[in-house]
Parts: structure tokens; sequence; C-alpha cells
């Protein structure tokens, strides 16, 4: 990242947390334990990785599980927000999460011809880029500038960065029109109205999210849309006054048992919020499945999918 782009985050996010970021990243980018809410990082432990990988494929299970990180499902959920204003009724935002798109040399390119052939309002992308935590990151930037040329949204491109991400991502990504919120907020108006969508940094591994900040400047009674990578910090949501989060992190399990059931959802939360749509004291969420997957490039009994929210209005009581 060159100077001028750091000085861009430093104005926009202050040197603490520039700091911060930046010193995890060096010390604990490949670690299994993190400062964040996660308490195991198995993702990191490539060796273990790749012992679990050679016992699939003693099963004869590798080459099926390999097909299916492309077999993606696109999921149409309604989201009833009180308050929300007319101009906003039937907005649709197409929600991407855990892309990890250097898994295979294309990818991008295949997301993007699904995605050219969906209608949607916003794309709201909610943090992990690359496949790995740590090396060479360069080959996820060839598939996202494939994947942006299909990213044609009237109302913008927002993300945020996951556990996967680095700083140094922002200027790379804002440079293919995904504008990216660290713990920062977007106003977006329609028809004299508005509402706001809300980006949290990391909370699962580099615990650098800061609500306060996020939340700072906007109107008390605006509608308040969240982006957050894991479903981990769900009771401050509820007191920032949240109408709606959208996140991942979870990949609902990738690798689970018939039906569907996750072996392991590695997220500091109930099961309840780590899949598909959830309420939490009435604060509607939806965690995505994951478009690609982590760890290994396979999906067992859980396809990967990309996301469409059709917002739809409901006056306060």
């Amino acid at each position: 990242m060159d100077s001028s782009a750091l000085s861009d985050i430093i104005q926009r996010c202050g040197s603490d947390y520039v700091s911060k970021r930046l010193t995890i990243q060096v010390e604990h980018a490949a670690s299994v334990l993190g400062p964040g809410l996660g308490s195991f990082h198995f993702e990191n432990l490539d060796f273990a990785l790749k012992v679990f990988g050679n016992f699939l494929k003693l099963l004869g299970v590798w080459s099926r599980a390999y097909s299916n990180i492309t077999a993606h499902k696109i999921v149409h959920n309604s989201v009833v927000i009180e308050g929300l204003p007319e101009a906003f009724d039937d907005f649709t935002i197409l929600h991407l999460s855990d892309l990890h798109l250097d898994v295979q040399p294309g990818f991008g390119a295949h997301l993007g011809r699904l995605i050219a052939s969906q209608k949607f309002d916003i794309c709201l992308i909610t943090g992990d880029y690359r496949f790995h935590t740590h090396s060479d990151y360069y080959p996820t930037f060839k598939e996202i500038e494939k994947l942006s040329r299909d990213l044609k949204s009237p109302f913008g491109n927002l993300g945020i960065l996951g556990n996967h991400d680095f700083l140094e991502f922002v200027p790379k990504l804002e440079r293919h029109n995904i504008r990216m919120l660290l713990n920062e907020a977007y106003r977006i108006q329609k028809d004299g109205t508005e509402l706001w969508i809300v980006g949290l940094d990391d909370a699962h591994f580099y615990g650098v999210h800061d609500y306060d900040k996020a939340f700072s400047g906007i109107p008390k009674n605006a509608i308040k849309i969240l982006m957050m990578h894991s479903p981990e910090t769900l009771e401050q949501a509820y007191r920032h006054g949240t109408d709606f989060i959208v996140c991942g992190h979870t990949h609902a399990g990738q690798l689970c048992l018939p039906g569907g059931i996750p072996i392991w959802m590695n997220a500091n939360c109930p099961r309840t919020y780590c899949r598909g749509p959830w309420y939490y004291k009435g604060m509607p969420g939806y965690t995505s499945a994951g478009v690609g997957s982590s760890g290994l490039p396979l999906r067992i009994n859980c396809p990967p999918e990309i996301a469409i929210h059709h917002l739809k209005s409901k006056p306060r009581r």
C-alpha cells in the first residue's frame, strides 16, 4: 500500500485503528489464536488441513466436493423493516460473502456470469476476498477485476473486511469500484428519503470493530442496515438500533453431514444465527452460506450461495 493510500485510510479511520490492524496482521495473520472473539482459527492450520484433505481423497469424495464449489444457489430473502420509506419498498440487495476468489483460476468470471443475470439495486460484500489468511494475495485481485465487470449496481457496491483480509486490500478494492466501509456509514438517497449502510471491520479475528464510530453521525430515527463479517456482536448491533444485519463467515458449515447438518460453524455465537434468516430480539438478520470455500476448496452437503434480499416496508407502530 503506497503512502498516499495509507494517509487516506489514516485520515478516514484514525491512526490508532490503522496501527492496531497492521500490527495484528504482522504478528497474528498465520496464528491459530487471535485477539478477536473467535477462540480458535482452524483455517490457519495448513498442515492439519492438508492431512484432512488427503483423508477425503482416500474416501473418494474429493472430486465431487471440489466440483460443488461452483454449484451456486441463488437465494431470495424477503425482509420486512418497520419504518422503511416507501421509496425503498422492494429495494433489492445483492449480498456476497466469503468470496475466497483465488480458490481456482476463473472463479471471479464464473461469479460474474451468475450475477449478470440478476437484478439488484445495491451490492453488499461482507468480507473474506481471498482463500488463505496469509501468503500471496495478488491472484485474488485478478479475480476481483473479472468479477467487478458485472457488479453494475445503480446504488453502488459496498464492502467490509473479513478475517482473511488485510488493510492493504482497501485501495485495491476501491479501484475496482467497491467502496469499503471501515467502521463507517454510507447514506443512500432515493426520492427524497434515505437509509444508511453501516460497515464494521472484523470482530472475529482482528477485534477492530467500533460500533460507536460506525454509527456516529447517523440520524436517530434513520433506517440502518449493518454489514458485519461474523454474527458475533448481535447485542451491540441491537443496542445501536440496527434494522437489518447482513453477515457471513460461517459458510453454514461448508463440510456438512447429510441433511446439511454442520459439523463446525467457527463462530462464537449460537448456531441459530449461523445460517440463513434469523431474528435477534425482533431484529432481522441473514447469515450467508458463503460464495466460496475456505481451508479446503470443497463443499459437502452445503452449496455455496448468492443471496438477494428484498426489502419490504412496514409502517412504524
